[in-house]
Order: C-alpha cells, then sequence, then structure tokens
C-alpha cells in the first residue's frame, strides 16, 4: 500500500509528465484500436456504395412474364429460400404493358400501362384515376390525336401479331372509355426509373409519320390483357434497400444469390439479379481496406511507443537522484525497478479504456464526417484483442525506456552521465535500414502484386530509415564541428556541439522529429495527388456537372430537344453514344456538340483553353451545306468525250435526315450542252450529298464521260452548290476497283472526268463535311496499327468512316481511356451521306451544367425525351473519396497530423525534463566567464541543429518517398489504372505552413520551459 502511496504522489509531483504519459499511450492504444474499427467501419462504407451506385431497380431483382398472375407468387416461393436476400429488398413494383394504337385513323402508337400507384405520381387535371376498362391519357395525347374525355377508345395492338387465326373473323377492338387527363409530374422520380415512360412529344415521330403518344393508364391488368393479338410484356421489380445490406449478412447473400443465379428457371419468368456483382466489386473494396489500414496505423503505433519510450526514459532519467537513495538503501534490483516504472505502467493502465474510448470515438467522427450514411461503429472481440495488444506494446516500451537509468550505477546516476549507445543498439537500427532497403527494392523492382502490398508500407520505412540516418548524421556533424570550432575558437559553436553530441537523446528526437516530418509530408503530398485524380476521374466518368441518360428515336430529336430549352447553348449539350467491339474490346464512341462543348463539359487534364482547341480541332465543316426540299431538278450540263456500249446517265444524290442515300434520276448523257431534269420528294429538308454517272443496270463494259456541270436550279431557283469553288467536290475514297474519277472546278462549273469497268457508278461527293472525321482518341487505335493517326472505323453509321487523329489524350469526358469523341451533328451528317445511321446501337444523354434549370429532366420529359435515370458529377466525387484508396490516404493524414504532435511534444517534455540541470549548467559557465550572448549563440544552434535537421531530411524523405511510391499506391481506384503524378496545388504547401506554425510554436515553448537558458 506504502509503493502505491509513494506512486500516487510521484504522479502529482510531476502532473504534467504523467499527464503527458497517459495522451501518448491513450493514442497509442487509440490508434492501435481505430485498426479493427475503422477497417470494418470503411468495409460497410464501400460495401453501402458500392450497392447503392447503380440505380435500385438495376440493383436488385427484376422478373419478366407475359401477364402478372402467378408471376408474384412465384417470386416469392423462390425468395422463401432466400431470407436473406429478400431482407435487402424493397416493395415490389408491378407493370404490364401493351403496345398499341389508340387513334388508328392518326396512326399513332403509345402503350396500354397497368401500374399500381401510378395515380400518385402524375398531376390530374381532368375527370379521374381509371378502373377496370377504363383509361386515363396524358394532356399531350389530347392534343395531338384530338381524344376527348368520354371517348371511348377502340386499341388496336402494334407490338403482337397482326393476323387472325385461319379461318376465324378478325377479332373485334374492345372500347375503353377514357375517364382521366393527366399531366406528367417528376419524370425523374425514381418511381419512374428505367421505365422509358412519357416518350409522347409532339415532335416524337417516326419515319411514317406514326405519332408516339405518352402511355395511357388502366386500373388492371385484365385491361392489358384485352387488348386481341397484343402482345403483353410484364415485369415485377424488386429494387435494392441499400441500407439494409450489410457486412456481417454479405457471405450468406451471395450464397444465396448464386443459387438464385444458377437456377432462375422459372417456367414463364426470366429472372435478373443485378446485386451479385456489385457484392463481388465490394468484397475486393473491403480485401483492399483489410490490406492498406493496419500497414497504414501500425507505424503510428510503433512511433507512439517509441516516443512513449523517449518519455519514460526522460521522466525516469529526471528521478536519478530518488534511484541512487533508493539503490544507497540497499533496494533490490526487483524493488528498484517497481519504484521506476511503477508510476508509468499505472498510467498506462489508466490509459487503457481512454484508448479504446478515443478510437471509438475517433471511428465515429470519421463515420459522420466521410463515410457512407449508416455506417455504425461496431466494438467487438477484435478491437479489444487489439487493444490488448497495444497495451502490452506500451508496457514494453516503458520497460525499456526505465531500464538504462535503472541499470545505472550509483556513481553514474548522481554524476548525471548519459547513456551511451550501445553496440546492440547500432545492430538493430542497421537491422531497421536493412528491411527498409529490401522492402523499398522490391517495391521498386519487385512483382505488381507484391508493390501493391508494400506500397502502404513504404512510406514508413522511408521516413524511419530517414530518421536513423539523419539522427547518425547529426551526431557525425556535431562531432566534426567540435575539434573545428576548437580549433577556431569558436565558443557558441564548440557548447553547441558538445551538447548535442555528448547527448544520445538529441539523436532520438532527431530520428522522432525525421519520421513524423516525413509521414506528414508524404501524406499531404500523396493526398493531394490523390485529389488530381480524383478530380479527373469524375471528369472522365461524368463528363459534366449532370449527365441525364434519355430515350430516343434518334440523335436529332434529342438535340432539338436541348436546342429549344437551352437556346443559349451554354447549359446543356445533347451527346450520342455507342460502344462498338474491336480486337476482342470496347471502344466508346462519343459524339458531343462541338459548339456547346466548352460550356458543358467536364474535360480531364485540360485548361478552358485547351478545351476551346480541341473543339475548334473537330470542326468537320468544309463547305455550306446545300438542304433542298421538294420540287423539279434541272442541272445544266456540258458532255464531252462520251464513250459507252449501254446508255449512261447522270444523278443526284440526296438523303433525308436521319434516312439513308437515294439516288434521283436526271436523265441519259448526251454529248453536248443539254439540260437535265429529274423530280425530287422530301418529307423534309433533305441534303445534297453529291452528283454521280450511272451505269447502266448490269453493264460491266468499259465507258467513259467528261461531264461539266454548270448549274443547278430546284423549283425555278438556283442552287449554289459551290460549283466552281476548288476543293467543294471530290471523289469517292476510297474509289471502288475499275473506277476512275478526276474533279476539277473552274468558272465553267464542275467537271467529271469519268472512267469505269464496272457496272457501279460512279459519285462525286459535295464536300460539307471534311475527307476523314477529325476525332479526339484515347487508348489505342482501333486499328491494325495502334499508334494510327488516320484509320477507317464504323462511328453514327452503318458504314465505315474514314477517321483522322486531331488528338490524343489520355482520357475522355465520359469515355475515359478507350474512347473516340467527335462532333456528333457532324457525324450524323456524314453517316447520311453513306449507309445511314446505325440507330439500333445508340443511346443518347444530355449533359448539363449546375446552371441548368433543375427540373431540366422534366423539361425534357416535355419534349418527349424521357429521362432514364440521371448522374451528377458530384455524387461521383463523393464516392470516389469514400472508395478504397482514399479512405487509407485519409488515415494517411491522420498518422502524419498525430505524428508531428507526439514529436513536438516529445521535444517539449525533453525540454521540461532537462531544463533544471541545464539552468544550473549554464550558471556555471556564466561563472567561469563565459558571456550571454556565447550562451544564447550556444542555444540559437542547438535549436537550428535540433531541429533544422530533422525539417529538411522530413521534407526530402516524404517528397521522395511519394514520387517513389506513388506508382505503387492505388490513389482512386483499386484497379490503379490510368493515374497523373502531380500536385493539385494547396495540400503539400498548407502542410508545410502547418510545420512552420507548429515550429515556431515548439520554440517559443522551449524558450518558456528553459526560462532562456537555449
Amino acid at each position: 500500500m506504502s509503493g502505491l502511496i509513494v506512486t500516487l504522489r510521484g504522479i502529482r509531483s510531476r502532473f504534467g509528465r504523467s499527464t503527458l504519459v497517459v495522451l501518448l499511450s491513450t493514442v497509442a492504444i487509440a490508434a492501435a484500436v481505430l485498426v479493427p474499427l475503422y477497417s470494418r467501419a470503411a468495409a460497410q462504407s464501400v460495401l453501402t456504395d458500392t450497392v447503392a451506385d447503380p440505380p435500385p431497380i438495376v440493383a436488385g431483382l427484376t422478373a419478366r412474364s407475359t401477364a402478372l398472375q402467378g408471376m408474384s407468387a412465384a417470386i416469392d416461393q423462390r425468395l422463401k429460400s432466400a431470407p436473406a436476400v429478400a431482407a435487402v429488398l424493397g416493395p415490389p413494383q408491378e407493370t404490364i404493358a401493351n403496345s398499341v394504337d389508340p387513334h388508328s385513323k392518326l396512326k399513332s402508337r403509345g402503350r396500354l400501362v397497368y401500374r399500381p400507384g401510378s395515380c400518385e405520381h402524375l398531376t390530374i387535371v381532368a375527370g379521374r384515376c381509371p378502373g377496370d376498362r377504363e383509361l386515363m391519357v396524358s394532356d399531350r395525347t389530347v392534343e395531338r390525336v384530338k381524344i376527348q374525355m368520354g371517348d371511348v377508345l377502340e386499341l388496336e395492338s402494334t407490338g403482337g401479331s397482326s393476323r387472325s387465326t385461319l379461318g376465324a373473323p378478325p377479332p373485334k377492338n374492345p372500347g375503353y372509355p377514357v375517364v382521366g387527363v393527366y399531366r406528367i409530374g417528376d419524370p425523374t422520380d425514381p418511381y419512374w426509373e428505367t421505365t422509358g415512360f412519357f416518350g409522347g412529344s409532339p415532335l416524337n415521330e417516326l419515319d411514317d409519320g406514326t405519332k408516339i403518344v405518352d402511355e395511357l393508364f388502366t386500373g388492371s391488368e385484365a385491361t392489358v390483357l384485352s387488348v386481341p393479338l397484343g402482345r403483353s410484356v410484364a415485369s415485377i421489380d424488386y429494387p435494392l434497400a441499400a441500407e439494409q445490406v450489410r457486412l456481417a449478412n454479405v457471405p450468406e447473400l451471395v450464397r444465396e444469390l448464386e443459387t438464385l443465379s444458377s437456377d432462375t428457371s422459372i417456367e414463364g419468368v426470366a429472372l435478373n439479379i443485378g446485386l451479385l456483382e456489385s457484392l463481388r466489386l465490394a468484397e475486393r473494396q473491403r480485401s483492399a481496406i483489410s490490406a492498406a489500414v493496419p500497414t497504414v496505423a501500425l507505424p503510428l503505433v510503433v512511433l507512439c511507443w517509441f516516443v512513449l519510450f523517449l518519455v519514460v526514459a526522460a521522466v525516469t532519467d529526471d528521478r536519478r537522484a530518488e534511484i541512487a537513495v533508493g539503490k544507497l538503501r540497499g533496494l533490490s534490483l526487483g524493488g528498484i525497478t517497481r519504484f521506476a516504472v511503477g508510476e508509468p505502467l499505472l498510467l498506462i493502465a489508466l490509459a487503457a479504456p481512454l484508448g479504446l474510448l478515443l478510437g471509438i470515438g475517433l471511428t465515429n467522427l470519421a463515420a459522420g464526417a466521410f463515410l457512407a450514411p449508416g455506417v455504425d461503429v461496431q466494438v467487438g472481440w477484435p478491437a479489444l484483442l487489439v487493444g490488448l495488444g497495444a497495451l502490452f506494446g506500451a508496457v514494453v516500451a516503458a520497460v525499456l525506456g526505465a531500464r538504462e537509468t535503472v541499470r545505472a550505477s550509483i556513481g553514474a546516476l548522481l554524476r548525471r552521465v548519459p547513456h551511451r549507445a550501445r553496440r546492440r543498439a547500432l545492430v538493430v537500427e542497421g537491422i531497421v535500414a536493412a528491411l527498409a532497403l529490401a522492402a523499398l527494392y522490391q517495391l521498386l523492382v519487385g512483382s505488381d502484386e507484391q508493390s501493391a502490398t508494400l506500397g502502404y508500407a513504404a512510406p514508413a520505412l522511408i521516413a524511419l530509415l530517414a530518421g536513423l540516418l539523419t539522427a547518425r548524421l547529426l551526431g557525425l556533424v556535431a562531432r566534426r564541428r567540435l575539434p573545428r570550432a576548437i580549433r577556431r575558437g569558436k565558443l557558441p559553436a564548440l557548447l553547441a556541439a558538445a551538447q548535442v553530441g555528448r547527448r544520445p537523446e538529441s539523436a532520438r528526437l532527431v530520428a522522432v522529429l525525421t519520421v513524423a516530418l516525413a509521414l506528414l509530408t508524404f501524406s499531404a503530398t500523396i493526398w493531394d495527388v490523390s485529389s488530381v485524380n480524383r478530380l479527373r476521374t469524375a471528369n472522365a466518368d461524368i463528363g459534366a456537372d449532370r449527365v441525364y441518360v434519355v430515350t430516343a428515336n434518334d440523335p436529332g430529336a434529342v438535340r432539338a430537344a436541348v436546342d429549344r430549352i437551352d437556346p443559349t447553348g451554354r447549359a446543356a449539350m445533347a451527346v450520342v453514344r455507342v460502344k462498338q467491339s474491336y480486337a476482342g474490346d470496347y471502344v466508346d464512341l462519343i459524339g458531343v456538340d462541338a459548339d456547346r462543348m466548352l460550356a458543358v463539359s467536364r474535360w480531364p487534364d485540360k485548361t478552358p483553353e485547351q478545351v476551346a482547341a480541341v473543339a475548334a480541332s473537330l470542326n468537320d465543316a468544309s463547305a455550306p451545306t446545300v438542304r433542298l426540299k421538294t420540287g423539279r431538278v434541272v442541272v445544266r450540263a456540258t458532255v464531252r468525250a462520251l464513250a459507252q456500249q449501254h446508255p449512261m446517265s447522270l444523278g443526284m444524290v440526296v438523303s433525308d435526315p436521319g434516312g439513308a442515300p437515294r439516288s434521283i434520276q436526271l436523265g441519259r448523257l448526251r454529248t453536248g450542252a443539254a439540260t437535265y431534269a429529274g423530280d425530287l420528294t422530301c418529307a423534309a429538308d433533305c441534303r445534297l450529298l453529291g452528283m454521280q454517272v450511272r451505269r447502266y443496270p448490269g453493264d460491266n463494259a468499259p465507258g467513259s464521260a467528261t461531264v461539266t456541270i454548270e448549274s443547278l436550279e430546284l423549283a425555278g431557283a438556283p442552287v449554289d452548290a459551290a460549283l466552281s469553288v476548288s476543293g467543294a467536290w471530290r471523289p469517292t475514297d476510297p474509289q471502288p476497283e475499275g473506277q476512275t474519277m478526276a474533279v476539277s472546278t473552274d468558272d465553267a462549273g464542275l467537271t467529271l472526268d469519268v472512267t469505269s469497268e464496272t457496272s457501279a457508278d460512279v459519285v462525286a461527293q459535295y464536300g460539307d463535311v471534311a475527307a476523314a472525321a477529325p476525332v479526339v482518341l484515347a487508348g489505342p487505335a482501333p486499328a491494325d496499327d495502334p499508334d494510327a493517326d488516320s484509320f477507317s472505323f464504323p462511328l453514327l453509321g452503318r458504314a465505315p468512316d474514314p477517321v483522322q487523329v486531331a488528338d490524343r489524350v489520355k482520357l475522355v469526358p465520359r469515355g475515359g481511356g478507350h474512347a473516340l469523341l467527335f462532333d456528333g451533328p457532324s457525324l450524323v451528317e456524314r453517316a447520311e451521306r453513306s449507309a445511314g445511321l446505325n440507330t439500333d446501337q445508340m443511346s443518347y444523354e444530355v449533359w448539363a451544367t449546375d446552371a441548368a434549370p433543375a427540373d431540366l429532366g422534366a423539361k425534357l420529359a416535355a419534349e418527349g425525351i424521357p429521362v432514364l435515370y440521371t448522374e451528377r458529377w458530384s455524387d461521383r466525387m463523393t464516392q470516389l473519396s469514400r472508395a478504397a484508396p482514399a479512405l487509407a490516404l485519409r488515415l494517411y493524414l491522420f498518422a502524419g497530423l498525430v505524428a508531428l504532435l507526439l514529436a513536438l511534444g516529445a521535444l517539449v517534455l525533453d525540454a521540461g525534463v532537462t531544463a533544471p540541470w541545464r539552468r544550473q549548467q549554464v550558471r556555471g559557465l556564466r561563472l567561469t566567464g563565459v558571456p550571454a550572448r556565447a550562451l544564447r549563440g550556444m542555444a540559437n544552434r542547438e535549436n537550428l541543429m535540433v531541429l533544422g535537421y530533422p525539417v529538411v531530411a522530413g521534407v526530402v524523405a516524404g517528397v521522395g518517398g511519394a514520387a517513389l511510391v506513388l506508382p505503387a499506391i492505388a490513389l482512386v481506384s483499386i484497379d490503379g489504372g490510368d493515374q497523373a503524378y502531380r500536385l493539385g496545388g494547396w495540400w503539400l504547401p498548407g502542410s508545410l505552413l502547418f510545420l512552420l506554425v507548429a515550429l515556431v510554436a515548439a520554440g517559443l515553448v522551449l524558450r518558456r520551459v528553459r526560462g532562456g537558458a537555449r
């Protein structure tokens, strides 16, 4: 009991130092406990983010059939065998639809839909919600096909068979009364997600004039099934409740999902399960976190133990006189040891619960600050076990810290002889250095897997090696300066070198400071670089502030809708996309509006000036587009040197918007000046594509002609087709085998010099587009030569286009590292002059800035461009900041900051412990005649050495370590991928500024503690 009282009195008499021991022990235990707590919380965070990334309906379970009846019961029965899966699925949403014609006389097409709850998500402007055998139509449908309230519509199927059974009379279409009129509410409501409803824009028509109308809602499944010869499509969507997917349930979820995926055979029902792939991706993220977090946190724990060792050593050394008295009184080595380490061990025991609480609190703080919503911190046996391990490590550090003082002789204790570094310490340092160098070698020249494993450990190894070398360098410099200062008579330098050289504590403090500063600098540097990469990855993934994935019939409809919504061109842009396969991989083809690209898009790695230059390089225009309308075409031409076995004729090539090219026959060629004419019919504005010399069908005999086209008229009005403009016309490229064509222009007009030995027509192209389509290329070219600057590849058309690479980049917006980006409107026009648009493979998007209207989705739907789902750049940035690499690097920032504070605390403690005898030393030197100015010079030089060396070495080691380690660390994605290694601007300068402020504060504290002795 008396020993405990002595220990408590000692703690009270040294309250400040005792508090520091408690703080260090608390931080060490908290840092260790943080590993399992933070790892599990971070794993839950990435799991939640990963499964919530796709739309809930896509990520959940979807069943498709031809009828709802019985399908729901079959799915529910199947889910009973998978209770874990059923627990993470939301309430099912049923839908059944049938393609119908609500007004056959006006050629219209829509869908008859039964979807429970639809009236709650629409605005009913007239009438009521429909019941069985009743309809509700949109206000746009009322306007377009002249339907009124109370009308009885006989719906004819357009999606099923058009023939009745042989010998049976044609079925009679039943009548359905219109009992309500609705207006579209918010088409971006998750209720409508992925449905593609509401395409009934006044401008949405098929090529044959069929009007697309909005959905006709009814109140029962039986109504949809009652349409004769219809082909109904029924679906039940079970949206995923991402917040219900918990880490502990993942193994059971995976097992049940694999069972469901392997046996989806329910009679007449097709199942689609989207969650399994998300869980597999989340497991890879969890594995990355589990590997990275302990590697990041362990150096902090070890540093805490080492600083605790220094603190206990300093506190025990301060009790030299007490320990010497104990030895004089005959206390045994065990008694002296208990007396010496009793205080720190009691303080460490007090710190154990505090460290556990601090670790839990920090993890909760991290969960609230930057982890996914709903992540909770679960304290289990791993955290308690790790906490006990950290406590044991703290006890060992305390015992080792007191060991040298306890073993010292009475004379050494009373004379305050500094402890000398033993040979064993040199051996330990050599082993540590060898391990660090071996790990760095493995990191730099080992396999990718080994590099990734060591990547997060390497910074601590580099910092440790830098600390050891800096400490040894400081001792060597001090010993070298001492005789030089004696020879030169430099008293301040002599005293400073003697103080630093004779005290091993100085070397240890320098080592700790160097390690701490290296970790802080490295963490700030790598976080700065990772911030740059998260920004460029978000730009490459999303491409704009907001991206609306929409449905449409052709790219022109999307562009026209965007032009009406945003006539300024500053807030939105229509984009068409195609994914083409090549050489076992896929290439993203992205058609943007070059005129709007600078204002709307987010480009990775490019400044606005560079984006403007890219937009200019995508200009595909060569000559003005010639628009044609219905009318009589008259061409005046002169034919010379006509040689033919069968008659050749003159033709004109035109195209309708979105259609394939077609030829207009103008008459047979005849020698001399003549007039050629033909009738042109255009549903809308046609486009002039070229002039042609037409061969007689099946005629492969040699033929030739020289034709000069002098003028072109349409409906009696002249047409400016640039017949005399140099470069406006060109031969088809490549020229078909067996044909030649020379094209020339002068004041007389356009001259075509043609020879042919095939029956194929010979075409001269009008050059309103460049000979080759300019593109921006990311990744290898889809050609035999991956470095090719020109090649042929199908972009938006059904036939390959000649392509010219205008710029090569690492990443393109919304396309990543393997894509072709081009001017969409130009490529649409280019496709029209060849084989037409490949609309079957096209998908459509609208990119928007934050300045775009918040209800842009509703405006697009009002234009007949329904929104399937929306992606946001801000959401992607948040998701990337919560991915596995970012969560590990955030812990690095925390470790670097705590390491610096620990090192500065050890420095101040050392100053406080040594202050009394340093004052005595200063008084003795003053009595011998050493002037105060020399003593101040000594203090300044010593501070400069103890603080200056770690600053330089720590910054160099941190930045240099980052340069070495960055290629081995995944900064954004666990897969690595393309990464840019450049600073973002302020993290590293900010850390250095913080370091400067901390050092100035430490210097002021040193002067205060030592009373100006230094």
